[in-house]
């Protein structure tokens, strides 16, 4: 395989590190442009297992990050999902707001925008985490006051080392903060007040036009009442659908999905978490432009996503006449810059199940393809080939028009009979 090509694949190696017993170990994490050049992505995968505060204090990023709250059970990660999370954000350090987690949840993190400190104040089963930073490098911003009568001054962890060392920076006090909407309570629910049965499904938020995201849903029952959010907040808080699909048995049901902006304005992130069972084979060749996409295969029980047996042939190349191909038999995460030709992928000896997940850098996912053109003399504008676009907001339900197509699979062919090859 070509050099550039090979360079966009990058094996996982187990993170030991110790954080504590709330946090299980080995974690995985993608170290953005230290494990693969020029990404512009730090996502993780982390189990919290026990009541913790992370992030202390409030911080910010440059860019937008999305934070992910599933049960730590795949591929029902709403089934799986028994715990209580409190998270504070807000556009400025006087407007900060107190959000309560109570089910699987994405809280989308809008470049500059002030965010933490988060607890983990009840964990009755463990909690897939996944934090999604869109920049190739750690790091977050922090305004501190480094001597009593000093102005305040914005520091930046991980990104200047020559003006502090970490030591430094965390003795240097804090500016004050507000919450606008604390209310002293510690804890909203009871064990086991969340009732995923009745947690929204993917009839709920297809898209339609004019469609509006969904902030908290209705599903947990509750001591208190959470904090009610502003408007500007709500729109970044997403209870997750359950994704009921017919992919046939290779991908269990429910599927989990972010969608981008078809299940929150302004997003530009899309992601899921599906669980692939058995041999399929999986789209023809093509591309996407204007951002990167991510995939990731790793094993899918997340209390050890190193556990992983299988086998995947990878398609990559500079067009579908030339293709190269990579064998894939660990967890690996695979970078596609745009206009990277890609595909078919060909999962096969299915030992174990494994998690799928494909991220996209923008709220819109689409693909290009490309076919033969049909023989019509055109004169100065023949042309051999057509290249068409395929995305998620620009499809209809086979079944109901008015409805958005949402991928659940109902009109898909089956795919049972692969045999290993």
């Amino acid at each position: 395989m070509q050099e550039k090509f090979e360079n966009l694949f990058y094996e996982f190696e187990p993170d030991n590190t110790d954080f504590g017993d709330w946090c299980l170990k080995p974690q995985m994490f993608f170290h953005g442009s230290k494990d693969i050049p020029e990404s512009n992505l730090f996502a993780g995968f982390q189990v919290i297992t026990k009541p913790v505060t992370m992030e202390d204090e409030p911080i910010f990023h440059e860019v937008e990050e999305n934070l992910f709250f599933l049960g730590a059970t795949l591929p029902d990660v709403f089934k799986s999902f028994d715990a209580e999370i409190q998270f504070y954000m807000g556009p400025s350090l006087d407007k900060m707001e107190k959000i309560v987690i109570t089910e699987p949840t994405v809280i989308r993190v809008a470049p500059g925008w002030w965010h933490g400190p988060l607890k983990f104040v009840r964990v009755d089963k463990p909690v897939l985490f996944q934090a999604s930073l869109q920049q190739g490098t750690p790091g977050s911003i922090k305004l501190t006051q480094p001597h009593e009568g000093y102005d305040p001054i914005y520091v930046y962890s991980n990104q200047d080392p020559h003006r502090y060392d970490a030591a430094h920076i965390k003795s240097m006090k804090s500016v004050p903060w507000t919450v606008i909407n604390e209310d002293g309570v510690e804890c909203y629910t009871v064990t086991g007040a969340y009732n995923y049965v009745e947690a929204p499904s993917s009839l709920d938020t297809v898209i339609r036009p004019g469609y509006k995201s969904k902030a908290y849903s209705d599903a947990t029952a509750l001591q208190h009442p959470k904090p009610t959010l502003t408007d500007e907040t709500t729109k970044r808080v997403l209870a997750l659908p359950r994704e009921e699909t017919k992919w046939g048995d290779w991908c269990p049901s429910p599927q989990t999905y972010f969608r981008g902006d078809i299940y929150m304005e302004d997003a530009s992130y899309n992601v899921g978490w599906q669980v692939f069972a058995g041999a399929n084979d999986m789209e023809e060749p093509h591309f996407h432009l204007g951002v990167d996409e991510y995939i990731f295969f790793v094993g899918a029980n997340p209390m050890d996503m190193f556990d992983f047996d299988a086998e995947i042939d990878f398609a990559i190349g500079e067009d579908p006449d030339h293709m190269e191909h990579r064998m894939i038999t660990k967890p690996t995460v695979v970078k596609l810059p745009p206009t990277t030709w890609h595909c078919p992928i060909l999962f096969r000896k299915m030992n174990k199940p494994l998690m799928f997940q494909s991220v996209f850098l923008d709220g819109t996912w689409g693909t290009i393809t490309r076919s033969k053109e049909e023989p019509v003399d055109k004169g100065f504008f023949a042309r051999t080939y057509m290249y068409d676009y395929m995305g998620d907001n620009v499809r209809f339900c086979r079944f109901n028009e008015k409805k958005r197509c949402n991928i659940c699979g109902a009109c898909f062919p089956r795919m049972e009979g692969l045999e290993d090859e």
